[in-house]
């Protein structure tokens, strides 16, 4: 099982359906985030569309089995929704590198 991407959990979510899976795959490539966004979302004051904003792209990778994206995701929300106290530029900064990472790894399942 990978932290990035766990293929057999994500195909039990979709009840196996590998059509479906790669439907849902395609899509998340076209899902973007951006940490500038997310910074102009924050120093404007709107932390919860920030909050929203990430929660997007938490939730896409969580029904995907992309356990490191749905986690880094979690810490980053409940900080933006000051669930609790934590660093938002760090907690960001590893989101989007597991973002990048979760990606790189669709990428490369959907080409095998």
């Amino acid at each position: 099982m990978s932290a990035v991407f766990d293929r057999k959990a994500a195909l039990e979510l979709v009840d196996n359906d590998e059509e479906l899976l790669n439907i849902l795959l395609e899509t998340f490539l076209e899902t973007e985030f951006s940490p500038e966004h997310l910074e102009e979302l924050i120093s404007s004051g709107k932390k919860s569309e920030a909050a929203s904003y990430t929660h997007r792209v938490k939730g896409a990778g969580r029904q995907l089995a992309m356990q490191a994206l749905a986690s880094s995701g979690q810490e980053l929300e409940d900080v933006l929704r000051e669930k609790k106290s934590g660093d938002i530029k760090a907690l960001t900064q590893v989101f989007y590198s597991d973002y990048l990472n979760a990606l790189e790894t669709i990428k490369k399942e959907l080409s095998d």
